[in-house]
């Protein structure tokens, strides 16, 4: 039979289990400004700006975008 946990000790699971995916994140975005010399919301910003120029350059030349809105 499997042990049921208290409220209190799912919530304390939790709490760690969140400070440790936001130490994570923290280093991942440290190691993107290191490697790239840009955070990853300036990454993402850079990701969408490519993509809508692409689909620009698309619609210009009569061609269906790149990427369809499901993809992102």
């Amino acid at each position: 039979m499997s042990k049921t946990k208290s409220l209190a000790d799912l919530i304390t699971d939790l709490q760690e289990e969140n400070e440790s995916l936001q130490f994570l994140k923290k280093l991942f975005n440290q190691a993107c400004k290191v490697e790239f010399g840009c955070d990853v919301k300036t990454i993402h910003q850079m990701i969408e700006k490519q993509r809508l120029y692409e689909q620009r350059g698309a619609e210009k030349q009569g061609q269906p975008s790149t990427f369809s809105q499901s993809e992102m």
